[in-house]
């Protein structure tokens, strides 16, 4: 090819994208580019429904905070490919269609890990570093400038997926604590590996020739997923109900300080929404895609306000896990209740938050009048979150009901279930009072800085 020389009056060529070489390659077609797009948006779709499935029964609350923002991320990934698979000549999309057998082969064997240890290394040691490769290899690959759309999708996706598999890496060594649990989890890499290599990689394109498969523990049956909510054994007295958060900081007889520990205290507990948010989540079939991205966003701000109850409470000295945090929402929700009601009764609640002198503004009020900076932004920005959320249930729950009057007429008999099938949990804690002590700890830590 003879050189050329082109005068750009020194301004990078091509919107600086690329310059002439890298895009003279000749890169993918469309139909090569289509195909690799929806292998990676089933990985991630099942990803996203691996996560769901074990959030609640996994004990860690750092891997559950993880979970929450991780299954978010894989849900605005897909819809993203979904999107740029639409824009480029393909219909149908099949983008709800397994497009490889075999890669569904090793995702079944992902879903059935039997342990935190397990889960961590299937996802983090297996697939994130494949879709990785996987991703880079199509960067490196595809045309810069005909396929530029792709391009700025895949590098916004690469720089999510590193990041989540900084945090798995550090997980896994942290579980790792003896050389019973290292070789379980050598022997749980090498048995998915198989499956990986035998599919080909996720971009299917591997020599799997060689490729010798291990015995599934898939049965061929649809995988079941364990509802009751576990917490690890940091977490005391789970179903203590002794402590009334919402009358505390409802209570003007108490102080401002008092009341604010209360509002720090309420966002703490909201890690059981996750909880009883994922079984929705996972077991509601054939919606739409832009509901499980809608209600994934849900989940992560719910854990993201438990997060910001635990960023209270450091603040003021108190170790998140010290005191109880009350399971019985999330166990009652799991057990007893199906998808669309458990979410019945979840929108009814963001509902009752809405007014303005007993809901979330006047949480917010409280907070401004204290002391407590940090506690009113937490509740500036705990008040913004819920009001999408109420739009959330109503935008997907009024449709299902067949109508507004409908979903509202049935509210009234599901949270009378609801409190109903609380009851029994009750007897499974001494109830011993210990928001005092709690108290008291906060004030002497005040006292301590001061």
């Amino acid at each position: 090819m003879v050189k050329v020389i082109i005068d750009n009056r020194g301004i990078p060529p091509l919107a600086g994208i690329c310059n002439y070489e890298s895009a003279l390659k000749e890169g993918y077609s469309v139909e090569r580019n289509v195909d690799l797009l929806r292998r990676y948006n089933y990985v991630k779709k099942t990803v996203h429904q691996v996560y769901n499935a074990h959030l609640a029964r996994t004990p860690e609350w750092e891997v559950k905070c993880a979970f929450s923002y991780h299954l978010w991320l894989e849900a605005e990934h897909c819809a993203a490919i979904r999107k740029r698979v639409s824009e480029m000549r393909e219909p149908p999309l099949k983008l709800d269609a397994i497009p490889d057998e075999k890669l569904k082969r090793l995702l079944d064997e992902v879903i059935r890990a039997e342990d935190t240890l397990e889960l961590l290394v299937g996802i983090y040691q297996v697939i994130k570093p494949e879709i990785i490769q996987s991703l880079k290899k199509h960067l490196a690959e595809t045309n810069p400038m005909a396929d530029q759309p792709t391009l700025r999708l895949l590098k916004i996706i690469l720089m999510e997926e590193e990041e989540m598999l900084t945090w798995g890496k550090a997980a896994i060594s942290a579980l790792i604590q003896n050389e019973v649990q290292e070789e379980r989890a050598k022997s749980w890499e090498k048995h998915l590996t198989g499956f990986l290599q035998f599919a080909g990689g996720i971009s299917g394109d591997s020599n799997n020739e060689t490729a010798v498969l291990p015995e599934q523990r898939a049965d061929g049956k649809e995988y079941e997923m364990d509802v009751v909510p576990q917490r690890d054994e940091r977490f005391k007295d789970n179903f203590n109900q002794s402590a009334l958060i919402d009358e505390y900081f409802q209570d003007p007889s108490r102080s401002l300080d008092e009341r604010t520990c209360a509002l720090l205290y309420k966002r703490l507990r909201e890690m059981d929404v996750p909880e009883w948010m994922a079984p929705i989540i996972f077991k509601t079939k054939e919606q739409p895609w832009e509901y499980y991205v809608d209600m994934s966003r849900q989940l992560w701000d719910e854990a993201r306000h438990a997060m910001l109850g635990e960023i209270g409470l450091y603040q003021e000295g108190v170790p998140f896990y010290n005191y109880p945090v009350d399971l019985k929402s999330s166990m009652s929700l799991n057990v007893h209740f199906e998808p669309l009601e458990a979410h019945l009764i979840l929108w009814a609640i963001e509902q009752g938050l809405m007014p303005k002198k007993t809901g979330k503004q006047w949480e917010w009020e409280i907070a401004t009048q204290s002391e407590n900076k940090l506690a009113a932004t937490i509740q500036d920005y705990d008040w913004a979150d819920e009001v999408l959320h109420a739009q959330i249930g109503r935008k997907w729950l009024v449709p299902q009901f067949g109508g507004l009057e409908k979903a509202k007429s049935e509210i009234g008999h599901s949270m009378r279930k609801w409190g109903e099938s609380q009851i029994q949990y009750r007897d499974m804690s001494k109830q011993e009072e210990w928001w005092t002590k709690f108290m008291e700890e906060v004030q002497q830590n005040k006292a301590l800085n001061r």
